[in-house]
């Protein structure tokens, strides 16, 4: 149930469920997450109120530790599902590396971490569904709270 603010244009910022292992699953009955003025979440995508300009902006927060193979591709992709033409295409999408090289037997495997922001205005109609998705959930890192997060602002 949305909630109004003093400004009326329709947010939402939406934190990762630490307790969601292996998938990346959206609240927004957090501290510090909000639904405003009409956005909704459902299905883990934010269900867009009015139509509009918008700022779509998202965060993970990958961590590892050594490198068991250089094949290691992390990635983080913002798509829109359009009510007008019922297709999904992808907004915005990152792919990181993390692992440059193997970590040698025998040597102690060190930790890395690796963020993906990702942020654009964007012209979306009522109705219209964005989700905020990554390739490999067993990465995420929920350690702390504001290292993972999706959400919108209508300008």
């Amino acid at each position: 149930s949305s909630s109004r603010t003093p400004s009326d244009k329709p947010v939402a910022h939406v934190v990762a469920n630490p307790e969601a292992e292996g998938q990346l699953q959206w609240l927004s009955r957090r501290a510090n997450a909000l639904l405003a003025n009409g956005v909704e979440l459902t299905d883990n995508q934010l269900i867009v109120p009015s139509d509009g300009l918008y700022l779509i902006y998202s965060q993970v927060l990958f961590k590892g530790r050594g490198c068991s193979s250089t094949n290691v591709l992390l990635t983080h992709t913002i798509s829109r599902f359009a009510v007008s033409y019922q297709t999904k295409v992808n907004l915005l999408s990152a792919i990181k590396s993390p692992c440059q090289r193997e970590t040698p037997e025998g040597t102690e495997a060190k930790p890395w971490y690796e963020p993906i922001y990702l942020g654009g205005v964007f012209q979306l109609e009522k109705g219209d569904r964005l989700s905020a998705e990554i390739n490999l959930p067993a990465y995420l890192d929920f350690a702390e709270s504001g290292q993972v997060y999706f959400g919108i602002i209508a300008l």
